[in-house]
């Protein structure tokens, strides 16, 4: 593959994880990646990567869900399930970087509007924020906001001095 990007890695880790038995439907997916990596990546990003893993023969489609193929089973089959998620990521990008893609394969990915549905299903399953995530989330945009002020008025922020 020519270039690997972060979510090709997510989408592939998610796969593995959601069809162990049968081939996982898009809810079941975007439910893995979630448990991988709770800030989930763009609809945009996830059909990208959908569509450069399945014409690189990665992924395939059988019936209404999605499964690896035996040559993307066949590249992680010698990554580690234990350590770090990060550590993961990084073995399965050097795989895929010296993955050789072979024959043209047809891009396989999910109707933008099911993945979209998919990802509001999963956000509205989830429990509303504590006051204590408020609060911190609050906090988090008025950083943001400051350092984007800074920026674009060119001041730097001023070093702290210790006594």
């Amino acid at each position: 593959m020519q270039q690997i990007h972060d979510a090709d890695v997510l989408l592939l880790q998610a796969i593995t994880l959601a069809s162990k038995r049968k081939p996982a439907v898009i809810d079941e997916i975007v439910v893995a990646v979630a448990m991988i990596q709770p800030q989930l990546p763009s609809e945009s990003k996830l059909l990208g990567a959908f569509a450069r893993l399945s014409s690189h023969g990665l992924i395939v489609a059988q019936g209404d869900g999605y499964t690896l193929s035996v040559d993307a089973e066949r590249l992680l089959a010698g990554t580690s399930k234990k350590g770090d998620t990060n550590e993961q990521a990084y073995r399965i990008k050097e795989k895929l970087a010296s993955f050789d893609t072979g024959t043209d394969h047809p891009e396989v990915q999910p109707a933008a509007l099911d993945l979209s549905k998919a990802i509001i299903a999963w956000r509205a399953s989830l429990p509303a924020p504590t006051k204590t995530e408020k609060f911190e989330a609050r906090k988090e945009k008025e950083r943001e906001i400051a350092r984007a002020n800074n920026k674009q008025f060119g001041r730097p922020g001023r070093p702290r001095t210790t006594h």
